[in-house]
């Protein structure tokens, strides 16, 4: 049955924290921008040895202490703090909750790791005295400073601030509708449909999809610019990409450009209809 059942798959996967926290981070290195600023981040690191490694290690060991560092909890505490975040702002936290949850998360998992490094090169357990009271007050701030950056000044975290992207890509029509803007460049082209999944909406264009925590109702009026139509509770259409069309009983089933069944249930079909889908 095509009509209420929940997607599964890929749409099951994209709307998992993780997967978006994933994702986000696999964007955000694919910059070359981004790993020009780790790297420096990595050299004055090295060159400064803070945090007593510049009495305890030579350049080249402390070098790559800090390498070893940045590599291992970059991307783990990164993957660990968006993943809360996202969770549970679905949920409904506020961004002080996310903060606190999110900092408590990247502390101690950061600190687990640095501990590990730790051991490794100079042979000192996080239990040895006064170790563990240095770690955190190493860890912590960082953590903190970092998980207030992607809480209160990421904008990906709250679709509904105003978005600094780039202007999409004009679309059919004299103007793009705005929701391109929140996409991926990537993934900007044609509006194929939007669909509810969980608290997000998947956007699928002619160029992929992409996940976004909204409203279905905002990503519709954001849609404005592609004549398109809502053909069920969860579900809506642009109209231009309608290929065939067929009824189901008392509903009806699309079928869109990329191949994939839409379903249309008894309200919205007699809009369906005027709009000569059926």
């Amino acid at each position: 049955m095509l009509a209420e059942s929940r997607p599964s798959g890929e749409n099951q996967v994209s709307e998992n924290p993780l997967h978006l926290a994933y994702d986000d981070l696999r964007r955000v290195l694919s910059r070359p921008s981004s790993l020009v600023i780790i790297a420096a981040v990595v050299a004055a690191l090295g060159i400064s040895g803070p945090f007593g490694t510049i009495d305890s290690l030579t350049f080249v060991p402390r070098l790559g202490y800090w390498v070893a560092i940045v590599a291992i909890t970059l991307p783990s505490c990164w993957l660990a703090c968006l993943t809360v975040v996202f969770a549970l702002r679905a949920r409904g936290f506020g961004r002080m909750a996310l903060w606190i949850a999110g900092s408590v998360v990247a502390a101690l998992l950061a600190t687990a790791e640095v501990a590990v490094i730790n051991l490794l090169v100079y042979n000192q357990s996080i239990f040895a005295a006064g170790e563990t009271s240095a770690l955190l007050l190493s860890t912590v701030p960082i953590a903190v400073l970092i998980t207030a950056a992607f809480t209160w000044g990421y904008r990906d975290i709250d679709p509904d601030q105003a978005d600094d992207s780039p202007p999409a890509p004009a679309q059919t029509g004299p103007q793009a509708p705005r929701l391109l803007a929140r996409l991926p460049l990537d993934k900007r082209g044609a509006l194929i449909s939007l669909s509810v999944q969980d608290h997000y909406v998947e956007i699928v264009t002619a160029k992929g999809r992409a996940m976004l925590l909204m409203r279905l109702g905002d990503a519709i009026t954001e849609a404005e610019g592609c004549a398109g139509l809502q053909v069920h509770r969860s579900h809506w259409v642009a109209l231009d990409q309608v290929r065939a069309s067929r009824r189901d009983g008392a509903r009806g089933v699309l079928t869109l450009s990329d191949g994939r069944e839409i379903p249309v249930s008894r309200t919205y079909l007699p809009e369906a209809k005027e709009a000569g889908l059926f």
